[in-house]
């Protein structure tokens, strides 16, 4: 688990700051080996403390959740931020790389018709479009999973929103030939906690056909 979250946080450091994929003119890749693809090293490598909450997750199989996506994730967009808190210049394309730090500023520079890059404005702590969308989802989410924890009589819920599907029903009654079975043991089914030994249980997913 924790090598799961330092591994991830080292790896968006990676993709943020360093790492890209270079192709040449007639599509051979440019950048095929550790010498010219800048990876972190040991010495560029913050240390990371991992706090780990056991918890049980209503919507994951058995309790279960996800342990390296998540801490990769918030590690692009946190670097990001903090140069733009440093130099006011919001940069869209990764990797940070010092030139493309550079350009960056040079461009804002030639925007505002000034020379030096004291004369930008300093950046400001403003909220963009996203941040009601995030903030309306956030909310709603936290009320669905409080009242799935209260209620008795929870109903299934379905992983699927993000591919169009309804959260309310199960995947087969929405998409034709799907079948979801899983078998868990007795010692899962008492104690739903034991989310590090659900892989032991038998999943199978058909898409048509019989088995």
């Amino acid at each position: 688990m924790k090598g799961q979250i330092i591994g991830s946080c080292h790896m968006g450091l990676g993709q943020v700051l360093s790492e890209k994929m270079v192709y040449g003119r007639t599509g051979h890749l440019q950048n095929p080996n550790l010498l010219e693809y800048k990876i972190p090293s040991i010495h560029e490598m913050p240390h990371v403390e991992p706090i780990i909450i056991e918890s049980c997750d209503p919507e994951g199989p058995f309790g279960a959740k996800e342990a390296g996506e998540g801490p990769l994730l918030p590690i692009l967009p946190a670097v990001v931020n903090a140069v733009y808190d440093a130099v006011g210049i919001r940069l869209r394309d990764l990797p940070l790389t010092p030139d493309v730090v550079f350009k960056g500023i040079e461009k804002a520079m030639k925007a505002a018709g000034v020379d030096d890059p004291l004369d930008l404005k300093p950046p400001r702590a403003e909220h963009g479009p996203l941040q009601d969308v995030l903030v309306k989802r956030a909310s709603e989410h936290k009320q669905r999973d409080r009242a799935r924890q209260r209620s008795e009589d929870t109903s299934p819920y379905v992983n699927g929103v993000l591919f169009g599907f309804d959260p309310n029903l199960p995947l087969e009654d929405q998409v034709e030939g799907w079948r979801f079975a899983t078998e868990p043991d007795p010692e899962q089914l008492a104690e739903l906690g034991l989310a590090g030994k659900a892989w032991l249980k038998k999943e199978q997913r058909h898409m048509g056909g019989d088995e």
